[in-house]
């Protein structure tokens, strides 16, 4: 599906993309600020808008076709390429699937594995002196609110496609936000769990949660990046005036991968925690057993002594060495854990 709004002396009107065609060769055609957004768009539609009304370059439109052709290898990393003429910017919205939940903390082994759940998408973006065109295959909540806005508010269409590109990717960022605190939540409940019911199976769910916080960091770094060369005046698409706009949405971003970064920091803490309870335990476990071959040590000695039977052993004969040997092992048993006790030993 392809939208096109056009926008003259403070109004805005729905143009198809034969009567943009038409609009290119008018002469007045500067004097117009243009909004194309392509959603989930057919292969011929991208022929006709991306290469024979705008010539963009073949590559551009190679990386916008991407998620389409060649699925397997996922989104395009965010980045933004200078054409002169029109700047090629690639964003990745992050959200949280629906119905991601986080369970509570179970005593049993039944409790459902640890992992952060995020999917990315790719929002193409071709900003040129007096249009815009995006591109996504996936509904996109950003550009959503943005084209609501813009009926709302007429004006800002006028402003030039910087500016409404700055408020696209402004609610991209702002996104962002739900999707650490559901981060927030599962890091969480791995603490919960660590305390609670530590065992292997958790180390590795631990390790997954690192990965997906390493890939998230490293898409948000890209586009801190990406907004730092638009927010410093890199690019001379970006008016002086709007730029003021671009360093807040970067300011933002900044804290979100500042948040991310001591994330990745708990979740080192994480596996640092789990292998010292780990360790805790394991100690445990050893102190008992030593504490149990220390007090059987003395009592296989003595059974030990007194299965020589030897001819001239003085006990061997008595009527009641039976009964000595028995009290002699229970005395010695008493005694050392009496002393255990003491000691704190068996705490």
């Amino acid at each position: 599906m392809v939208t096109i709004l056009a926008h003259n002396n403070g109004k805005i009107k729905n143009l198809t993309i034969s009567e943009l065609c038409v609009m290119q060769a008018r002469p007045d055609f500067q004097d117009w600020t243009i909004w194309v957004d392509m959603t989930n768009s057919t292969e011929s539609e991208e022929e006709t808008v991306l290469i024979q009304m705008f010539l963009f370059h073949h590559l551009a439109v190679e990386d916008c076709q991407r998620e389409r052709v060649q699925p397997e290898e996922g989104d395009h990393f965010p980045k933004v390429e200078d054409y002169s003429d029109y700047l090629y910017v690639i964003f990745n919205p992050v959200d949280i699937p629906l119905g991601a939940r986080i369970h509570a903390i179970s005593d049993d082994d039944d409790a459902p594995p640890l992992s952060i759940n995020f999917r990315t998408r790719q929002l193409n973006a071709f900003l040129g002196l007096n249009y815009i065109v995006t591109h996504h295959y996936e509904p996109s909540l950003a550009v959503e609110y943005t084209m609501q806005l813009c009926w709302k508010n007429q004006a800002i269409l006028g402003r030039g496609p910087d500016y409404l590109f700055h408020i696209i990717v402004d609610q991209i960022v702002d996104q962002y936000t739900p999707v650490m605190e559901y981060f927030d939540e599962v890091l969480e409940e791995a603490e919960n769990r660590i305390l609670a019911n530590n065992n292997s199976e958790l180390l590795i769910q631990i390790l997954g949660l690192k990965k997906s916080m390493q890939r998230f960091k490293r898409i948000t770094t890209y586009q801190r990046e990406i907004l730092s060369r638009l927010a410093r005046g890199e690019f001379e698409l970006v008016s002086t005036e709007e730029m003021v706009y671009y360093r807040n949405v970067h300011d933002h971003l900044v804290r979100i991968v500042d948040v991310a970064e001591s994330y990745r920091d708990i979740i080192n803490g994480l596996v640092d925690a789990h292998l010292s309870v780990m360790s805790n335990r394991m100690n445990q476990v050893m102190k008992v057993l030593t504490m149990m071959s220390t007090v059987f040590l003395p009592l296989t000695l003595i059974t030990g002594v007194y299965g020589m039977n030897f001819e001239f052993m003085p006990e061997l004969h008595w009527k009641y060495g039976y009964l000595m040997v028995w009290l002699m092992l229970g005395v010695v048993f008493g005694s050392m854990l009496f002393f255990f006790k003491r000691k704190g030993w068996l705490d």
